[in-house]
């Protein structure tokens, strides 16, 4: 009986802890980090949408590298793809390039010796996100979810994509990956390269940082950047809903909205906006399809069409608001990108860029199931169980 009230003890002071530590941290956290919107830089954008063709150009335009490359992901695994861009950076290390890699402490899936290698190529490899004193639960929680890329200061990579097989499609349960990324040239890329700088030289001081940002031609599309630290995400999401007419569209692997955004889109539904939601059928994660699964009900009954791709893995992280406004990037539709992760977004009114990301979700749309109530009211007891223990864990998911 004593070592039972003992367990119990320890058990809740360690609750207590972990509740103390997460909400302290929360605290700090919105007091001093603030986002940041650029203004517009005329640009030229690309779309990819698919992991073949995305390591193809950055391979490329990494062995084109005159001066540096700064690469940036949140995993990075000792896998085929991995294997080959460790190769190219410490090659282009090897031939004199500057090459700094940041990744993720969490999402570093790099094998000790892909460490020693780059490391004795003369790559700068750096952890980012890692566990500080005196929040460390909430530190553990908090990610860089950033991928960046920035060579020679001329060309930039955003996007959804991380650096593994199944990203390539090459993982047999998740199939074919579908996700977006920007590949873009003009002003907009010092956006991304002073991004990437204030990430790295907070844990390496980079020398004579103003020279990576050269002179660059202007584009004809023009495009704005959102830095986010866990603060300014939701209000932006929920300016474009609320400014909505007549259509928002949502592509996005995990749907966990916080309670403003639920209401927003609610209201966007009761107004006559068309909402739209595509998401995976598979999932990457134990707990947020079930979590998911109250918010989808919701949205249905309020008339709006959810839809789950089957292809393969849904990865696509966009909004879409009236055909005319585009926010794109490394950001989730989920609580976790709200208001723990570091992002960056791009906002741009550009009518070919958006008519692209138009057809690619329509083109997915295709290749997709619409989730209807009278489905989800047919959903097993267990389902339903995972969804109530899921449902304190959502501020995490």
């Amino acid at each position: 009986m004593l070592l039972l009230l003992i367990i119990i003890t320890i058990g809740c002071a360690i609750f207590l802890w972990l509740r103390f530590d997460y909400q302290f941290g929360l605290t700090h956290l919105r007091k001093h980090e603030s986002s940041e919107l650029t203004s517009s830089y005329p640009s030229k954008v690309s779309l990819l949408s698919d992991g073949e063709a995305l390591f193809a150009c950055l391979l490329a335009d990494i062995a084109d590298a005159k001066d540096h490359v700064h690469i940036q992901f949140y995993i990075f695994r000792s896998d085929g793809i991995g294997k080959r861009m460790i190769q190219a950076l410490c090659e282009k290390a090897e031939q004199g390039v500057s090459v700094r890699l940041l990744i993720d402490q969490f999402g570093c899936k790099l094998s000790n010796s892909d460490k020693k290698a780059l490391k004795q190529a003369g790559v700068h490899f750096q952890t980012s996100s890692r566990i500080q004193m005196p929040w460390i639960f909430f530190s553990m929680n908090r990610r860089n979810h950033r991928k960046l890329g920035c060579i020679d200061g001329r060309i930039g990579y955003i996007g959804g994509f991380n650096v593994g097989d199944e990203y390539l499609g090459r993982n047999p349960f998740f199939g074919y990956w579908r996700d977006f990324h920007i590949r873009l040239t003009g002003t907009g890329v010092h956006a991304i390269q002073s991004q990437f700088m204030r990430d790295f030289e907070k844990v390496e001081a980079i020398p004579n940082p103003s020279r990576l940002l050269p002179s660059l031609e202007e584009g004809s599309q023009h495009i704005q950047f959102l830095s986010t630290q866990g603060v300014g995400l939701e209000k932006r999401y929920l300016d474009l809903i609320h400014s909505a007419t007549q259509s928002i569209a949502i592509g996005t692997p995990y749907f966990i909205p916080t309670k403003a955004l639920k209401k927003a889109l609610v209201e966007a539904c009761q107004r006559g906006v068309q909402v739209t939601i595509l998401l995976p059928e598979k999932a990457d994660h134990p707990f947020v399809k079930h979590a998911a699964t109250p918010f989808i009900m919701t949205m249905i009954e309020e008339g709006a069409l959810v839809h789950h791709y089957y292809r393969g893995f849904y990865h696509v992280k966009v909004l879409v608001v009236d055909r005319a406004t585009c926010l794109i990037g490394t950001a989730n539709f989920d609580q976790r990108s709200l208001h723990l992760n570091n992002e960056m977004s791009c906002f741009t009114n550009d009518e070919l860029f958006i008519h692209d990301v138009e057809t690619l979700f329509q083109r997915d749309l295709e290749r997709s199931i619409t989730i209807t109530a009278e489905a989800l009211k047919k959903r097993p007891l267990l389902d339903r169980l995972k969804e109530k223990a899921t449902k304190p864990l959502i501020n995490f998911l």
